[in-house]
């Protein structure tokens, strides 16, 4: 098989990857999405994130709902590393809760990474040479751009997921 045809490949399996994990964020239907009621029908431990009516977002694990008041625990990014907060939102500041598809995006990620990955090492795979033995550096690189795009997604989910509550 070329190159050519390789990376094609590559490419074009990604993009179905990208495809599948998006369509049921496309097809979801907003139905009764301001009914609080369902965000209390929610599990503990749940994943979702919350978009409050400032425009911050949080992702985390679901603690509890009240009927004024939902709580996670919010991973967030701090200067020296990650940090898990508790976060309380009251009702009324609360625009929009979604459930997250953490396993989606991490598969998302890692396929992304290693779409990367391989074109940065068939880009640079020309010359490479190790011990007089050619070294398929594509496959190498998108082996770490999958570990790296997955590492990012685990922390910061981007595959959205049906939405759960939006304010009237």
């Amino acid at each position: 098989m070329s190159r050519a045809s390789l990376w094609s490949s590559k490419t074009m399996t990604l993009a179905l990857v990208i495809a599948l994990a998006c369509q049921s964020s496309i097809a979801q239907g907003h139905g009764a999405a301001g009914d609080w009621t369902r965000v209390q029908d929610l599990a503990v431990d749940t994943a979702i994130s919350v978009r409050t009516k400032a425009g911050a977002k949080y992702h985390g694990a679901l603690v509890s709902v009240t009927a004024d008041s939902i709580v996670i625990d919010s991973e967030e990014t701090i200067i020296s590393g990650r940090i898990v907060r508790r976060r309380e939102f009251k009702r009324e500041t609360v625009r929009e809760i979604r459930l997250v598809k953490p396993v989606t995006s991490v598969l998302a990620g890692a396929g992304i990474g290693a779409g990367i990955g391989a074109g940065v090492g068939v880009g640079i795979d020309a010359g490479a040479k190790v011990n007089g033995y050619r070294v398929q550096l594509a496959l190498l690189m998108a082996a770490a751009g999958a570990a790296i795009g997955a590492a990012f997604a685990v922390h910061a989910p981007f595959i959205k997921g049906r939405k759960i509550y939006v304010a009237s």
